[in-house]
């Protein structure tokens, strides 16, 4: 596709003078151009890999339970109290797992604004390449919180995750207030999600606006 974009803009009638000036600057924004689609689809593949992850995590409570009970009946709400310490670890381990997935998300953000950038700067350079090009040429899309694909497995991370904290707190408080206990650990769970990921936020919000404010210097 950069190279595409340097035939496009290569025919278009200039002066020698005007294509030596520009050569280099161009040169470097199609290299820049290649480095950001490879680092983009890299992430994409660590966000699949770290699902990867959340899922194996999630198994292994199930598989230390299947040999726990391995010589009778299956009940988790009987379970030992061990095991549900193991849950509530592992509900913790989901929570840093999705935070992590969330944060690799936001750099693909971050390079697909760099990316609609080069395009910008080819389009006001040769407007007339504005009809050839579809996706955006502005480095406000996507959106600063916007997850895109990844939208739906955080979602279900979160659901599990909150789960498997309520369950594990619910065999650790041994009191009639053990499901109020569990309720408020699957919250507090939700809180510090939400609470981290506006940390994430904030990062790369004052990353942009720094450099939003050097652009305008």
């Amino acid at each position: 596709m950069g190279l595409g974009l340097f035939r496009l803009f290569s025919q278009r009638k200039a002066s020698p003078i005007s294509e030596e000036e520009n050569k280099a600057e161009i040169t470097f924004l199609i290299e820049e151009y290649k480095n950001i689609a490879t680092t983009h689809d890299k992430l994409r593949e660590e966000i699949g890999r770290l699902f990867n992850y959340f899922l194996l995590l999630s198994a292994f409570p199930f598989t230390v339970a299947g040999i726990m009970f391995r010589q009778g009946e299956f009940k988790l709400l009987s379970a030992p109290q061990e095991l549900h310490y193991l849950f509530l670890v592992v509900g913790v381990g989901h929570l840093f797992l999705t935070l992590t997935m969330v944060d690799a998300r936001h750099g693909q953000n971050r390079y697909a604004w760099t990316v609609n950038l080069i395009r910008k700067y080819f389009v006001d350079k040769a407007p007339n390449l504005n009809s050839y090009l579809y996706l955006p040429k502005t480095a406000d899309v996507p959106t600063l919180g916007n997850l895109g694909h990844v939208t739906y497995q955080v979602y279900f991370m979160n659901l599990v995750g909150a789960a498997f904290v309520a369950f594990g707190v619910l065999g650790t408080v041994l009191s009639q207030w053990a499901p109020l206990a569990a309720l408020a650990a699957a919250i507090a769970y939700l809180g510090a999600y939400k609470s981290f990921r506006k940390r994430i936020l904030a990062r790369f919000q004052t990353a942009r606006s720094k450099r939003e404010g050097q652009a305008a210097l």
